[in-house]
C-alpha cells in the first residue's frame, strides 16, 4: 500500500515543482526564440549555437561547484537566489541591443540556473525515504515537462506574434512572485538538519577513495553516458523549434507543431515510472533501454517527409530522453546515499549532461551547415546508441560493486 506524503513533504514537493518549472521557463525560452534571434541579429546556425552552448558551459561548471557545496549551504535560500538571478538575466536579455550582450547574459544565466537542482536533490534526500523517492521524483520530473511546454508555448508564440524580446521578459516577470509563494510553502520545512541519517558531502572520504568508488561502481562510465545523453536531449530541445520553423513556411504553425514534443514527453515519464516498478530492472538498465529506443527514432528522422512527421518523431525521441532524465539526475545519484555522495554525484551528473548540451549547440550548428540535417539526425542516433551501450556496462559494474560491498546496496 502506498504511503501518503506528509504535509511537510507535500509543501516541499509543491515548492520545488513550482520553482523548477519556473526555472525551465527562464531556460528553454532561448530555444523557442532562437529563430527570431537569428533573424534579428543576422546570425548563422554556428553563431546562434554558441548561445545555448555558453549557457551550458557555465551551468556545467556551476553544477560541480554547487554539488560540492550544497551540504554546507541553506538549500532553500540557494534555490530562491538562483531563480531571482536567472529572472534578472532574462529581463536584461529582453533589453539586449547586440549579440555580445546576449552571449554574456547567457553565460550569467547558466551560472544562476545551476544553483537550483542540487539543493532540490539534497532536500529530497533529507525528507523522503527510499520507498517514497521514485514517486516524488516522477512528480518533480513532470514539472520539467510543464516548464518545457510553457517555455515553448509562451516564448514561441510571443516571438512569432510580438517580438523575441517578449519571450525573455514574460518568464522573468512571472518568476519573481513564484519565489514569494515558494518561500511561504517552505516555511514549515527544516533545512539545517535532516529528518534522517544524511551524511555530509563525501562522508569524510578522501578524493582518492571517492574516485575509487565512482570507478568500481560504474559511476565514471555513467558520467560519460551523461555527456552523450545531454548531446541528444538538448540537441533536440535547442534546435527542434528552429528546424520546424525552417521546414514550415508559417511561423505560428511551426510554433504549434513544436508543442507536440513536450506534450509527448509525458509518455516518456509514464514509461520510465512503469519500468521502475518492474522487478529486476535497475535505473541504469532502464537508461540503456530508453536510449536504445531513442536511437531508433532519431535515425528515423532522416526519412521524415513532412513537418508533422518530423515533429512527431522528435517528440517520441525526446520522450525517451524525458524518461531517462529523472533517473540520471536524481535516482542514480541517490545510489550513493550511504557514502554521503548524493550532492556531489548529482552535481557531477548534471554538469556532464550540460557538457553534452554545450556540444549540442555549437556542434549541431556546424554539422547542419557543413553536412545537412540528415547528418545531424544520424549524429543524435549514434550518440544515443553509445549511451545505451555504456549504461548497460555501468549497470553490470554496479551489480558487481554491490556484490562485493553488500552493506552499500
Amino acid at each position: 500500500m502506498k504511503k501518503r506524503f506528509s504535509p511537510l513533504q507535500r509543501h516541499l514537493l509543491a515548492a520545488c515543482m513550482l520553482l523548477y518549472a519556473t526555472a525551465y521557463l527562464n531556460r528553454l525560452n532561448l530555444s523557442a526564440a532562437l529563430g527570431s534571434v537569428m533573424a534579428a541579429f543576422g546570425l548563422n546556425a554556428t553563431r546562434a549555437g554558441v548561445l545555448p552552448s555558453a549557457f551550458a558551459i557555465t551551468y556545467a561548471v556551476g553544477q560541480v561547484l554547487n554539488g560540492a557545496l550544497v551540504d554546507r549551504l541553506n538549500p532553500v535560500r540557494h534555490m530562491c537566489l538562483g531563480l531571482i538571478g536567472s529572472a534578472l538575466c532574462n529581463l536584461l536579455m529582453a533589453c539586449s541591443g547586440g549579440y555580445a550582450w546576449l552571449l554574456a547574459l547567457c553565460l550569467l544565466n547558466g551560472a544562476f540556473q545551476s544553483m537550483l537542482w542540487t539543493p532540490v536533490v539534497r532536500l529530497m534526500a533529507m525528507h523522503f525515504g527510499q520507498e517514497e523517492r521514485p514517486r516524488a521524483n516522477i512528480l518533480l520530473s513532470i514539472t520539467m515537462i510543464v516548464g518545457h511546454l510553457g517555455a515553448w508555448a509562451v516564448s514561441g508564440y510571443l516571438s512569432s506574434i510580438l517580438s523575441w524580446r517578449a519571450s525573455f521578459a514574460a518568464p522573468a516577470l512571472f518568476a519573481l512572485p513564484v519565489v514569494l509563494v515558494a518561500l511561504l510553502l517552505l516555511r514549515i520545512v527544516p533545512v539545517e538538519e535532516a529528518s534522517g541519517p544524511v551524511k555530509k558531502q563525501g562522508g569524510g572520504l578522501s578524493i582518492r577513495r571517492v574516485a575509487q568508488v565512482y570507478w568500481t561502481s560504474g559511476f565514471a562510465i555513467m558520467l560519460v553516458s551523461a555527456v552523450l545523453f545531454g548531446f541528444v536531449r538538448d540537441g533536440i530541445r535547442t534546435w527542434a523549434p528552429q528546424i520546424l520553423g525552417e521546414i514550415s513556411p508559417n511561423a505560428v504553425d511551426a510554433a504549434t507543431l513544436s508543442l507536440i514534443i513536450p506534450l509527448i514527453n509525458a509518455l516518456g515519464m509514464a514509461g520510465s515510472y512503469g519500468l521502475q516498478r518492474m522487478r529486476g530492472l535497475r535505473s541504469r538498465r532502464i537508461v540503456s533501454l530508453l536510449m536504445a529506443a531513442g536511437t531508433v527514432f532519431c535515425a528515423l528522422l532522416g526519412g521524415a517527409g513532412s513537418v508533422a512527421l518530423c515533429a512527431l518523431l522528435m517528440g517520441v525521441a525526446c520522450a525517451c530522453m524525458s524518461g531517462v532524465e529523472p533517473l540520471v539526475t536524481t535516482l542514480i545519484p541517490m545510489e550513493y546515499d550511504r557514502e554521503g555522495l548524493i550532492g556531489l554525484s548529482a552535481g557531477l551528473m548534471d554538469s556532464l549532461i550540460y557538457v553534452g548540451s554545450a556540444l549540442a549547440g555549437v556542434t549541431a550548428g556546424l554539422i547542419r551547415e557543413s553536412l545537412g540535417l540528415n547528418a545531424l539526425f544520424m549524429g543524435w542516433a549514434a550518440a544515443a546508441l553509445l549511451c545505451a551501450l555504456l549504461s548497460a556496462g555501468a549497470d553490470g559494474m554496479l551489480r558487481r560493486y554491490r556484490a562485493l560491498s553488500p552493506a552499500d546496496g
